[in-house]
């Protein structure tokens, strides 16, 4: 395996016309990309959208995906000791949930449809605890950043937040705080 410094390829590398030729791994394409999600899902979310778009792809497997998948595999090897670490220092009465959320704007050149993203984290002055995260296509086009990053706060916020927001309301015995983190300043505005 080669050194990757991310889970993509260069620009380029896809080649139009081995889109159209039966890839060699395509008997085994399936078990592989599947055991690479459950990696994400545990530990990995810088994995889930590489390793989502792959899983789209088993049915119709491609030399291009041989490559994307070789790919991926040389950036697991490569950052092999990244992973998820969470911690709490703090008291019940001092924690809150943060969620993140962006979007990108028809970030598929297939399809022209954007990709939702969000990261939920349970957090106080001493305390990052991942909790959940999503990276997920749109079922609609949208026409502006705005839209797209209204349709991705809209799907993190039902989705992930307000359900674990309900656990821990329950957990702590107290009403907890969420805290929604935007990037966007006409979504702001909107919301």
């Amino acid at each position: 395996l080669k050194k990757a410094s991310t889970p993509y390829l260069p620009e380029g590398s896809a080649v139009h016309a081995e889109k159209c030729e039966r890839g060699q791994l395509q008997g085994s394409a399936c078990k592989i990309v599947m055991e690479n999600l459950w990696v994400a899902r545990l530990a990995r979310p810088d994995l889930i959208e590489c390793i989502t778009e792959l899983a789209t792809k088993v049915q119709c497997w491609s030399k291009n995906e041989d490559k994307r998948l070789f790919r991926l595999m040389c950036y697991m090897n490569s950052s092999a000791e990244y992973m998820l670490r969470g911690k709490v220092g703090d008291k019940p009465s001092d924690l809150k949930l943060l969620l993140f959320v962006d979007a990108d704007l028809a970030g598929d050149p297939e399809d022209t449809k954007s990709k939702s993203g969000a990261f939920l984290v349970l957090a106080g002055p001493n305390t990052w605890f991942p909790i959940a995260w999503l990276s997920k296509k749109q079922s609609a086009t949208s026409r502006s950043t705005t839209e797209a990053e209204i349709a991705a706060l809209a799907m993190a916020l039902f989705q992930e937040a307000i359900p674990a927001l309900d656990l821990w309301d329950m957990l702590l015995g107290r009403q907890v705080q969420l805290f929604i983190l935007e990037d966007n300043q006409a979504t702001i505005a909107v919301l």
